[in-house]
């Protein structure tokens, strides 16, 4: 490993050092609950953050654009924290059902309590209970943190919001990647500027911050994976440890959610161009069955498990239930509908669907007026910055095929196609949700990044029009999200 790459992973371990302080001085001060707060509580919080946010600004490399990324990155902090304290363990969930509540064991809520209580896996066919489907490393992590939480502070042992601790640090380290992405591209400063807004403030990443469920752990392991295997093949002496790493993320993703295999297939191609550019192919060879041998058993472990023990197929993904939720059906229909239809009552329309959970998370903002206004702008800002990321895609491989664009295009055809499977396979409106595709951020993040470079003047100019909207925008929407509640 080159002295560059040493420092640069270093710097990355002292910022996930950070996420972790700060998540637990928001979880000492606030319970990460809004009605635990009192005056002295909130004055702490803010005294915190004050020498939180003093400490990113110096360590900035103090150029003009360093500085505006350390603001950048101290909003993007804020909105997410004050996003975890108007939101409770059971606000904005998907699939987590109640805790203190017997559901029949179907919800992830309840997975938590089971494996809390019992320490160990529920012995019994997950395709009987619902959520219990998905791999439980989020499950295992959340009752070992509730655990000692409830130990240390008995009187709020019924206290769920305090889990979300996890989810803010989870949001916070995937947040510290993208900006280490940003820099990995060689961007211009005002490229890395947009890159990192389009990340920083999207609105998928700020509802992660609270959300409880599986999702925001599968997407940062599969982010860090994508980024180390990246900076592991820019190294002139390729380090085996850092491939290690690699294969850690892929299966500790995969081992919070199936799904977070996709990843595999950018670094897959990146480990692919590493091995034919190489004149020691039987070491590479050996790497990587020692990346299979790491990454294979954490990522499918409990797949086959469920497999050996009760039959169940090592795709397998539980289907809503349409008994008590029939309006969730979408009827067949030609391949063409499901993106060309347009107009009232047109909910299966895969295209409009997923740009605005992308926003909203599947939300229903409408009923509220200002929420409803700024929600439109966001919307039509978001679906804006959506297209130039199309056409600067279009640009980026007419006049710089690099190795990055190839990457990035990968990334988006795997996520986007495997997304697109999932819809016609599983035909229900819950399918078109744009939580299933998030690492396709970073891919957007990179093509709005270098539109500042490569792109015409005017496709340039509404890219970062659009880019600045949809941050300030989404930082007022999800600022004042909780007056709906």
């Amino acid at each position: 490993m080159g002295k560059g790459n040493l420092i640069k992973t270093q710097k990355l371990g002292i910022d996930i050092a950070a996420c972790a302080v700060w998540s637990l001085f928001v979880l000492i001060v606030t319970g990460c609950n809004l009605s635990l707060l009192n005056p002295l509580n909130i004055a702490i919080l803010i005294i915190g953050f004050a020498g939180f946010s003093y400490v990113i600004i110096k360590n900035g490399d103090g150029s003009k654009a360093g500085r505006i990324m350390a603001v950048i990155t101290i909003a993007a902090i804020a909105v997410r924290t004050f996003y975890v304290l108007y939101t409770g363990a059971q606000m904005r969930q998907h699939d987590m059902g109640e805790f203190d509540t017997d559901l029949g064991l179907n919800y992830h809520a309840e997975y938590i309590e089971y494996i809390l209580e019992n320490h160990r896996l529920l012995n019994e066919d997950v395709t009987l209970h619902w959520q219990f489907y998905h791999p439980p490393l989020q499950h295992i992590i959340c009752a070992v943190f509730f655990g000692i939480y409830r130990k240390l502070a008995p009187g709020l042992s019924h206290n769920w919001d305090a889990l979300q601790a996890l989810s803010l640090f989870y949001s916070l380290v995937t947040l510290a990647v993208a900006r280490r992405f940003t820099r990995l591209w060689d961007l211009t400063p005002k490229g890395s500027i947009l890159a990192y807004l389009t990340v920083a403030f999207h609105p998928q990443l700020i509802v992660f911050s609270g959300a409880l469920n599986n999702d925001p752990l599968s997407v940062m392991f599969a982010i860090a994976g994508l980024y180390l295997a990246c900076v592991w093949y820019n190294e002139k002496k390729r380090s085996f440890l850092k491939l290690i790493g690699v294969a850690l993320c892929v299966g500790l993703g995969m081992m919070a959610k199936l799904s977070a295999g996709i990843i595999a297939v950018p670094i897959g191609f990146i480990m692919l161009k590493a091995f034919f550019e190489s004149k020691k192919k039987l070491s590479y060879v050996l790497q990587y069955i020692a990346f299979m041998a790491v990454c294979a058993p954490l990522g499918l472990w409990y797949q086959v498990r469920n497999y050996i023990l009760w039959k169940v197929p090592v795709t397998y993904v539980a289907r809503p239930d349409v008994v008590l939720n029939p309006g969730q059906i979408i009827e067949k229909m030609p391949f063409w509908k499901r993106f060309l239809s347009f107009g009232d009552g047109v909910d299966y329309n895969i295209i409009t669907e997923t740009l605005d959970a992308a926003v909203f998370d599947g939300d229903y903002y409408r009923e509220h007026m200002l929420m409803a206004l700024i929600g439109y702008l966001l919307l039509a800002s978001f679906t804006v910055l959506t297209i130039t990321i199309l056409f600067n895609l279009i640009v980026a491989w007419k006049k710089d095929r690099n190795f990055t664009n190839l990457v990035m295009t990968i990334l988006l055809a795997a996520e986007l196609g495997s997304y697109i499977y999932f819809c016609f396979s599983y035909p229900y409106t819950c399918t078109m949700s744009f939580r299933y595709i998030v690492p396709t951020i970073i891919a957007g993040a990179y093509y709005t990044g270098r539109s500042k470079e490569i792109s015409p003047r005017l496709l340039s100019k509404i890219t970062s029009a659009a880019t600045y909207v949809f941050a300030v925008v989404s930082i007022v929407f999800y600022c004042l999200v909780w007056i709906k509640d």
